[in-house]
Formats: structure tokens, sequence, C-alpha cells
């Protein structure tokens, strides 16, 4: 070291080359192709090879249905050799079918064979009583209905259990993979699947797919892939059977236990309450049914609403206001708790923040605050905190050009529940009156006269209606004009609607 001492320019470069060779390190890992294992492609492979057979047998099927259409039609028609034709057509398509589950599913199970071959039968004798009719151009008409009947249902069960099956196969892939690759890959097939309809949906949860999910979202050695399971989770639950499912697997404390565990992520979190919106929304039948969630319902309401409070992400933030807008509609009394925790003036602060600026957040504001307007008791609370002031800017929401459809009808359901919020909050003080007479009853009056201001919408247009009519009730005609009086006010509920919803003739 004395000898190199002599040398700086050595020295110097000595010291400096630990640094260049982690450098070259780091550049070499970079370069490097990060290529999954054998294991991850053989999984991918065959979760494909179950989604193309799911995709083909659904193609397949619904033409073979087209055909049984086609039958029909030529049968009422007493086209007897077109109904033969079509019965063989129908014969292959029926073989083609099979051959196609048989050749990408090998372990097909005997259930789903003895399935086939009861089908190929029904087949075989609709071939023969068709032929016999378009031989001697006479049929008996009974048996052959009753034929046809059969066959479609026992078609329809061959599908179902097909289908069934190959489904339970990615179930079961759901229930042992382990990698982070390997289950994000089949659950975003599982959320495909979701999305292409209620049958699946529920097809999924009858073949454990609601039990899987929530065991997946419990696993501890599988938390880093818990946001996406409960994505699926909120893509299938639109069906009754699958909400059913989620209840009686405990799923609605495993929601509570994550919305209130303060070390969750907070987009996990959003997507627990995105489970909510689902299973509470108001078009299922089964959320009626929901015991359990009705007996943690008040704790359900203060994890979300602290999670609106919090958050910065409107995903987030829209997610939980559906989920308690949803509660507000199937059990009234959560509208006692919502007060209490001071949810109007947390949502009306939200307002002026970005995560609740769009319209498909304040179509949920305005959902909580009408539906809290209904209960005498919370409706002081809610004209003190500014919520007439934010309602009539309600009124006055509308879209821009560019527009998306969805957002247009966001904008009329905005529109409408405003309406029916303010006329609930219509009562014989003050405060109330000023609010409206400014800027309320101009708008409600152009929604009603301008078919464009409500985008054609009858239900706007009913909702203004009656809110004016509430108007007047409590403060007479002061703010309207004459004519707006009488035809908006004084005819019959029905009148005035019929005479605003036909535009091109209206007010001359």
């Amino acid at each position: 070291e004395d000898d190199l001492a002599d040398f700086p320019c050595i020295t110097t470069w000595l010291s400096e080359l630990r640094w260049i060779t982690e450098l070259e390190c780091m550049s070499i890992l970079q370069g490097k192709p990060l290529s999954p294992s054998a294991g991850q492609d053989s999984l991918s492979s065959q979760v494909q090879t179950y989604r193309d057979a799911i995709d083909r047998v659904k193609y397949e099927a619904n033409k073979i249905t087209e055909g049984f259409d086609t039958l029909f039609k030529c049968f009422d028609s007493n086209k007897w050799t077109a109904l033969n034709h079509q019965t063989m057509d129908m014969t292959c398509n029926i073989r083609k079918l099979i051959q196609l589950c048989n050749s990408h599913v090998s372990d097909v199970p005997a259930y789903i064979r003895e399935q086939q071959e009861v089908v190929m039968g029904e087949s075989a004798k609709l071939v023969q009583q068709t032929t016999s009719a378009a031989e001697h151009n006479l049929v008996h008409r009974v048996p052959l209905v009753n034929q046809l009947t059969f066959l479609g249902q026992s078609f329809s069960r061959l599908v179902d259990s097909t289908l069934g099956y190959l489904v339970q196969k990615l179930v079961e892939m759901l229930e042992t993979s382990t990698g982070m690759s390997a289950l994000h890959v089949v659950i975003n097939n599982v959320i495909t699947l979701g999305l292409e309809g209620e049958h699946m949906c529920y097809l999924i949860s009858r073949e454990g797919g609601v039990r899987a999910l929530l065991d997946v979202c419990r696993r501890e050695n599988v938390a880093f892939t818990r946001s996406k399971a409960l994505r699926a989770l909120a893509t299938i639950c639109c069906a009754p059977e699958c909400v059913a499912e989620l209840e009686k697997e405990n799923g609605i404390d495993l929601l509570l236990d994550i919305l209130t565990d303060s070390s969750v992520v907070e987009s996990v979190q959003g997507e627990a309450a995105g489970v909510i919106a689902q299973i509470t929304s108001p078009v299922l039948d089964q959320n009626q049914q929901l015991c359990r969630f009705a007996k943690s319902m008040q704790m359900i309401l203060t994890a979300l609403l602290g999670l609106c409070e919090r958050t910065e992400g409107h995903e987030t933030f829209l997610l939980s206001a559906a989920a308690i807008a949803n509660i507000t509609f199937i059990d009234p009394s959560a509208c006692g708790v919502l007060q209490e925790m001071k949810a109007p003036q947390l949502l009306i602060k939200a307002c002026m923040c970005r995560k609740a600026r769009s319209l498909f957040a304040k179509d949920q504001i305005a959902t909580i605050l009408a539906n809290m307007a209904a209960i005498a008791g919370c409706q002081e609370c809610i004209r003190h905190c500014g919520g007439l002031d934010l309602l009539v800017s309600f009124l006055h929401q509308k879209p821009c050009l560019l527009s998306s459809t969805a957002e247009r009808s966001a904008c009329e359901r905005v529109q409408q529940k405003a309406a029916i919020a303010l006329m609930r909050l219509c009562q014989d003080t003050r405060l109330t009156y000023s609010v409206i007479r400014q800027k309320g009853i101009p708008r409600l009056i152009e929604l009603c006269r301008d078919s464009q201001a409500r985008n054609n919408s009858d239900a706007v247009l009913v909702a203004c209606l009656a809110a004016l009519r509430k108007v007047c009730t409590l403060y007479g005609r002061d703010g309207i004009s004459s004519l707006d009086y009488q035809q908006l006010v004084t005819p019959q509920l029905m009148d005035s609607f019929l005479m605003c919803s036909h535009s091109d003739e209206n007010f001359v």
C-alpha cells in the first residue's frame, strides 16, 4: 500500500473501482429477462385451455339453441322436409360440441359422458321421427313436440354440467395456487367470466368460487393478491345465489375485519367497500335477507364513512359512498346512524375535494342525502350544514358535450335525487325558503320546461314537478310566474307531465 501511495492516479482508480463494478452488476441484472418458471408457464397454459373450452362450449351451445328456434318454426309451418334437414344439421352440431369438449379436456368425468350419450340418444330419436314425417308428409304432433322438449332439456343439462365442470377446474387452481403470477392469472380469468353475465356468476358460485376467493383473502401467505380477489368477489356477487354463498361462508365478517383493520392498505379496504356496494345493491332481492350484515351495520357504516373521510382517491371514495347509499335503501334505520356520525357534514365537505367531483360520486352523495331527508330527525342536520345549497348546486349539474352515456345517466340521477331531497327538506322555515327561492325555483322550472336540460329524462321531470308543487304549497306563488304556476302547479300532475314531456308542442 505504501508503494501505491506514490501513484495517486492508481489510488484514485482503486477507490472508484467498487462503485464502477456495482453499477456494472446493476446493468447486467436490469438486462436479464424475468422469464416465468416452467411451472407458471404450465399453469397459464392450463388456465387458457379451460378458458378456451368454456368460450367454445358457450359459442357452440348458442348456435345449437338458435337451431332449436328454427326447428320449432319449421314445426309450426308444417315444413317436414325442412324440419328433417334442420334436425340432422343440429345433430351434427351437437356431436361437434361433444367432440370439442372431449378434445379440450382429457379427463371428462363419467357423469358428463353419460349425459352426452343421453343427448345423442334423444337426437337419434328426433331424427328418426322427422325422417318419417318427411317421407310420409305426415306427423304425430304430440310425440314430436315431446321429443323436441326432451332433447332441449337434456341438451341444457349437458351444457350446464360441462360448463360447471370447466369452471370447477379453474376454482381448483384458485385453491391450490400460491405464487403471485399464478394466482393473478386464475383470478383475472374468474373476473372475465363473471363479467359475462349473471348465469356464469351463478356457476362460479355453485362450483365453490365464492368460498375459494374468500379463502384467498384469508391466507396470509398470499396477502399480495387480496385486492384482486376482492375485485373478483365484487364482480361475481351480482346474483342472489352468490350473495347467499358469501354470507354462508362468513364473508361479511371478513369484509368487516378488512375495513376496521388499520394495518390493511387503503386500496384493499376500497375493494372491500366495493364488495359491500355490490351485495347491497337495491337491484338484488337477496339483500333483504342479509341477517349477519344487519347485525354489523353500525360498525360497517362507521368503517365506510371513515374511509370516505380519509381517502384522497376518487375510486375508493366512490365505492365507499356507493356502499353507504345502498345500505340506506335496504335499511332506513341506517339514516339515524349516519346522522349520529355527522355523515352529512362529512359528505358535503368531501364535495369540495377532488375525490368527489365526478358525477358518479355526486350521485351517491345525492342518494344518501335524499334518503336521509325522508327521516324527520335527519332533516334539520342536513339543512344546517349546507345541504340545501349543495342540493341546489346538484340541480345545476350538466354533463359536458363529450360525456359518455353513463355520465349523462349519472347526471340525470343527480338532478332527480336533488329534487327529491329538496322536496323532502321543504319546511316552513326562512332558511329553506331563501335558498330554494333564489336559485332552486328557476332551475326547477328550467328542468321542467327544457327537455335537453334534463336529457329528456321523465324521472327528472316528475321529481322537479313534485318539488315545485311542494314549494308552492308551503311558500305560495312568490318567485313563480303566472304562466308557470298555471301550467306546472295548478293542473293534475299527469297533465303537467304530459305537457312538459312533449317538448315540440310546449308553451307557445
